[in-house]
């Protein structure tokens, strides 16, 4: 089944990846369904892109911090941590 988009580049922020990962499950389904069911390719792929963009919209914010960040602020907790005990101690 060959799967003709009128759009092909309107998926272009989500990744060259994303779009073929997406195209070969339309692929699978149209060889597994076809002749039984019409599919819509654009349809579901601007479905499945508006879902994607979502999700990626809704990313919490600490997903966006650097490894540097993170490694920094492990390391101040893990200190902020040590001094705790470190003075239940003394």
């Amino acid at each position: 089944m060959s799967i003709r988009l009128t759009q092909p580049g309107a998926y272009a922020d989500l990744g060259d990846i994303w779009l073929r990962d997406q195209l070969a499950r339309l692929a699978q389904k149209g060889a597994q369904f076809g002749g039984h069911y019409r599919i819509d390719a654009d349809a579901l792929l601007a479905r499945l892109a508006h879902t994607a963009r979502a999700a990626k919209a809704a990313a919490p914010a600490t997903a966006r911090i650097s490894t540097g960040d993170r490694i920094r602020r492990a390391t101040i907790e893990a200190i902020e941590h040590c001094s705790r005990l470190e003075s239940r101690l003394w």
